[in-house]
């Protein structure tokens, strides 16, 4: 009976050895999943583990491998290999490692003794990681865990605080619904690291009218000043150039600045100066006889004037330097002073006279003096009531000839005794007088004779 089981036993374990021979001569199709690579092989090997080597797959001992490792090898059978990565916690200031092929950082943070409050932020590679998702198939992973801290915003005249885990101030204003726009500005700047207690101030922009000349720009700005805004808006103010307001001064509440451009030219000008005229007596003339001893001659000067445009319209000319090029030249006249008596027939009187010029004559009466419903009986010289014989003048030739002796063809002689009034002064007028009941109307050019005797303060020049 023992030999008999004996027997037996060596026909089975003959059996399995002719069986495990046919199964490792036997060829089997695996597909292979590792690294990134799909590989399908066909291999002899008797488990997972052996196919794997027969290519060269290293495993880490962290490494997960579907089926396992120790399974035997089917035909058909796909291989997973599931690298572990190595994993690198940054949190509170300090430093976690570890290596694991867990992909729920949840789990991986629990793995390390990490507590994730709600206010934190996971980070991966630097990006906020959203809660549930899963790490990536990476040989190393930088995790980060944010902690909150405190940010005390200036914002519009009030102050409010929140606390935040945001990796920058920028990305913090964000969580809060605080938009910001290019020109708005934030001080410190948005991309500022947020690694403590923090104190921001937000100046809201505002919207500002440039004008310049016949255009206008518009714009959003938070500067502070208007020169500020100006730079802002690229607009510099070159030499005179000025801005209302002033560039040191706030940006007024209207939002409303003008920028005037100046511009300076300087020009040279040209121009006369009028000669002057001198009189001098030439006792070897003839009364009323004028001889030019120096002819006279206009002077040049010139100038350097600065003229002052805003805005292309010109609103300043000063003279800053004068020159006179060419002096000008006095002209001197003489004047006859020798008297000569003349005779001459008039009206069929013989009459002596020493001078005789044109005039033009007209005539009044006491109540034809050219002041309606007024009557005037008197002269300037006092001579009485006007009548034949008074003879009115200019008052300056009134002053030099008053009390002359004259002679007036077809009216007779006469007196310079009044002075009269005349709508034009350049021409030589008189009046010849008559009574109201002998009253002739005059309006013609005479011959006006100054008769003799000479007296002593007859003017040399003509007029006088």
């Amino acid at each position: 009976m023992k030999l008999k089981r004996i027997h037996w036993l060596a026909l089975a374990g003959l059996l399995l050895v002719a069986l495990g021979a046919y199964y490792a001569a036997q060829t089997r199709q695996v597909t292979i999943l590792a690294d990134g690579r799909v590989q399908q092989i066909n291999t002899r090997a008797l488990t997972v583990s052996a196919a794997l080597g027969e290519l060269g797959i290293r495993l880490h001992r962290a490494d997960s491998v579907a089926p396992a490792r120790w399974m035997p090898l089917r035909s058909g059978v796909v291989i997973a290999v599931q690298r572990a990565s190595r994993v690198q916690v940054f949190a509170g200031g300090a430093h976690y490692a570890a290596t694991t092929n867990e992909k729920d950082a949840a789990a991986v943070l629990s793995e390390l003794d990490i507590e994730l409050g709600d206010a934190d932020s996971l980070l991966l590679a630097g990006q906020p990681l959203p809660a549930g998702s899963l790490l990536p198939d990476a040989a190393v992973i930088v995790l980060e865990v944010r902690r909150p801290h405190t940010v005390t915003l200036q914002l519009d005249g009030q102050t409010q605080q929140f606390q935040s885990s945001a990796g920058t101030l920028g990305a913090a204003l964000a969580e809060q619904n605080i938009p910001l726009s290019l020109a708005d500005q934030l001080s410190p700047a948005p991309e500022t690291r947020l690694d403590g207690t923090l104190t921001a101030t937000l100046v809201r922009a505002r919207p500002l009218t440039i004008t310049l000349g016949e255009s206008s720009l518009a714009l959003h700005s938070a500067a502070a000043t208007v020169g500020e805004a100006l730079a802002q808006a690229g607009i510099a103010l070159q030499g005179e150039d000025y801005s209302e307001p002033a560039e040191d001064q706030p940006v007024p509440q209207d939002g409303s600045i003008r920028v005037v451009r100046v511009t300076e030219t300087v020009q040279l000008v040209q121009e006369m100066i009028p000669h002057s005229t001198e009189w001098q007596p030439d006792a070897t003339a003839d009364l009323d006889t004028i001889s030019v001893v120096q002819l006279g001659q206009d002077g040049v000067q010139a100038s350097r004037v600065r003229v002052r445009y805003e805005d292309g319209v010109e609103v300043l000319r000063q003279t800053e330097a004068e020159r006179v090029l060419v002096q000008p030249l006095t002209q001197i006249n003489g004047y006859g002073t020798n008297i000569v008596i003349r005779t001459a027939v008039v009206d069929g009187v013989t009459i002596e006279y020493y001078r005789a010029v044109q005039v033009f004559a007209t005539s009044y009466s006491p109540c034809r003096s050219g002041v309606p419903n007024q009557c005037f009986h008197g002269t300037s010289l006092g001579a009485g009531s006007p009548r034949r014989g008074i003879i009115a003048t200019w008052y300056n030739w009134f002053i030099a000839l008053g009390g002359h002796s004259v002679y007036v063809p077809g009216y007779g002689a006469g007196i310079i005794a009044d002075v009269g009034a005349y709508r034009d002064r350049s021409v030589p007028w008189i009046d010849l007088a008559f009574t109201d009941a002998d009253y002739e109307p005059w309006a013609t050019y005479v011959t006006l004779y100054f008769t003799t005797p000479v007296p002593p303060d007859v003017p040399m020049v003509w007029p006088p």
